[in-house]
């Protein structure tokens, strides 16, 4: 009796084994991240790209309960920093911080192996509203005055890059304008352009509000229209472009990004935590101190919509441009 009474404690021992065991697999699989995340940059040490994913970081090691490192892969508009993380399985551990140039050089060919399909945009950080300036010499002191004279005279903009986001973002605002297209004119960035606004070498420019703030409360540059949903605080008497009958709206845009193939389990944790660490003070501090739109931080659905936007009318534009390729 004892026998059979042991003979059956260690067969039902035998069975139990695998079913308490599977439950400890299926923790161990599902635990995420799992390691140190990457956050992927096409800036160098000190940019701007570079600095917004730093800003991100001092909380989101909390929220993740994981170290995260910035790799920064400088080169090609973008496409180095593509390519670097096209190399790294697609688990999750592997963020792109990504702005409307990435896409444009998927548009351009010029990232291997990968198209726009391949983004999957995570979470939204940064909403930069471009603004229409001009120097003080300038005879428009008001968008109306400017937009009246340059519906019959092709004025001189400034941009950092012909067939880049500030260019597009000029070519957009000319067709909703109804204004003539104007002589794009560029600069190495926004410092040169400002300088050349306050000289009179150029006509206007759209720049972000930060780039010229010295100039700007020197009343060496003037803004004139905003091209965004609302006024920036740091100059709350330029009217936006809306308010003027307009529907014109652009900005510089960061955010968070992985390639395609991440689970969905595990782009909605990357999600989460992004946010959470957006949403403290010192992040929202930041995006205020650098003139940011107050709505910046947006999760998956509005960042997705936003570059698929993006992509649609920047393709237009290329192949309106003449600059496919």
């Amino acid at each position: 009796m004892m026998k059979t009474s042991l003979a059956l404690r260690r067969r039902t021992l035998l069975l139990a084994t695998p079913a308490l065991a599977m439950p400890a697999i299926g923790r161990a699989q599902e635990t995420f991240p799992s390691r140190t995340i990457e956050i992927v940059t096409h800036a160098g040490v000190g940019g701007g790209t570079d600095i917004t994913a730093r800003m991100m970081m001092v909380h989101a090691p909390a929220e993740f309960k994981q170290e995260l490192v910035v790799v920064n892969r400088v080169g090609g508009s973008g496409a180095t920093a593509l390519a670097y993380a096209a190399s790294k399985p697609r688990d999750g551990h592997t963020i792109l911080l990504i702005t409307q140039t990435h896409l444009l050089t998927l548009l351009r060919g010029r990232a291997p192996g990968l198209t726009y399909e391949d983004i999957v945009g995570v979470a939204r950080a940064t909403e930069d509203p471009q603004v229409l300036m001009v120097g003080k010499g300038s005879p428009f002191r008001t968008a109306k005055d400017f937009l009246e004279a340059a519906k019959t005279t092709k004025l001189k903009f400034g941009t950092t890059q012909v067939g880049g986001v500030d260019h597009l973002a000029v070519y957009g605002f000319a067709k909703e304008a109804g204004i003539q297209q104007p002589t794009i004119v560029p600069f190495r960035g926004g410092g040169d352009i400002a300088i050349n606004l306050v000289s009179g070498n150029i006509d206007a420019a759209l720049l972000n509000p930060a780039e010229p703030e010295a100039q700007i409360k020197a009343g060496d540059i003037i803004p004139l229209l905003v091209l965004h949903e609302e006024r920036v605080p740091s100059i709350p008497d330029t009217p936006t472009a809306k308010e003027i009958g307009i529907n014109s709206s652009h900005a510089t845009v960061r955010g968070f990004a992985v390639l395609k193939g991440v689970p969905e389990d595990r782009l909605a944790i990357l999600e989460e935590k992004l946010i959470k660490a957006m949403s403290t003070p010192l992040y929202q501090n930041y995006l205020a101190s650098t003139g940011q739109a107050k709505g910046s931080v947006a999760g998956r659905k509005v960042w997705q919509a936003q570059l698929d936007a993006f992509y649609r009318t920047g393709r237009e534009a290329l192949a309106e441009l003449g600059i496919t390729r």
